[in-house]
């Protein structure tokens, strides 16, 4: 009997203090212009706009995806307090890498807001959850946003185009130009721009199993320095496997 008497006591009193140690769940700001990438069973975010003026955010927060879960409430975990972009960041592009057991997370451009910000990668461990901004060799490219890159097998990060943000104003010019980061060797190399795409940022960079990167959409800048949407069926592509 006494031992009953304990038991009704600890859950009495384990629901009665529950909904103190109820975890609310994160709910992110509505925004556009962040980056996401797949590490594992997890989608982690990173930064992006949060009002129609332009402010943007240096948050980082995930969606665990290995189990179900109700869609009208993501469980997403914030871990801007330790991991968070050191800097407000948009429109820039993130891929992921693991090397010797480690998950290395690449931010890659974008809006900065910052003067002071003059790296175009930053680099986050998601081991240590630590940024860095490494030192790369060769020619760096120019400053850009409205991107989207994408890692081979080979730890290469391809980027093609995007907008020009060396110059004044947001932006003054559309680039063609296909960007590669050799994330083992930290060093810069460019592929041959002979027939090239038009200029463009926006788009969507797919790449598929065969080596082959599958560009769709975007906005385009003409000969005329017009700029206009592009054409959902063009589709052009980019073969890693021979740089062309």
């Amino acid at each position: 009997m006494t031992c009953h008497n304990h038991i009704s006591f600890y859950l009495f009193f384990i629901l009665l203090i529950y909904p103190f140690f109820e975890v609310e769940t994160f709910t992110p700001i509505g925004r556009h212009g962040h980056s996401s990438v797949l590490v594992e069973n997890k989608i982690y975010f990173f930064g992006g706009t949060i009002d129609v003026e332009g402010g943007s955010t240096n948050e980082v927060f995930y969606l665990d995806v290995s189990q179900q879960f109700n869609i009208a409430f993501p469980p997403f975990n914030d871990v801007t307090a330790n991991e968070g972009i050191p800097f407000n960041s948009s429109f820039g592009t993130v891929s992921s890498r693991d090397k010797n057991n480690e998950e290395t997370i690449f931010l890659f451009g974008g809006y900065t807001y910052n003067d002071s910000i003059t790296s175009l990668v930053y680099t986050l461990n998601l081991k240590s959850g630590k940024w860095d901004n490494p030192v790369i060799a060769e020619k760096a490219p120019e400053k850009r946003a409205a991107i989207q890159g994408v890692i081979d097998d080979f730890g290469n990060i391809y980027i093609f185009g995007g907008g020009d943000l060396s110059g004044e104003g947001n932006f003054p010019n559309l680039l063609n130009d296909m960007i590669i980061l050799n994330t083992n060797d930290l060093k810069w190399s460019y592929g041959p721009d002979f027939n090239a795409p038009s200029k463009r940022g926006y788009y969507t960079a797919t790449l598929l199993s065969n080596g082959m990167i599958v560009y769709i959409g975007g906005q385009e800048q003409t000969e005329d320095n017009l700029f206009r949407e592009v054409d959902m069926n063009q589709i052009n592509t980019y073969d890693t496997n021979s740089a062309s």
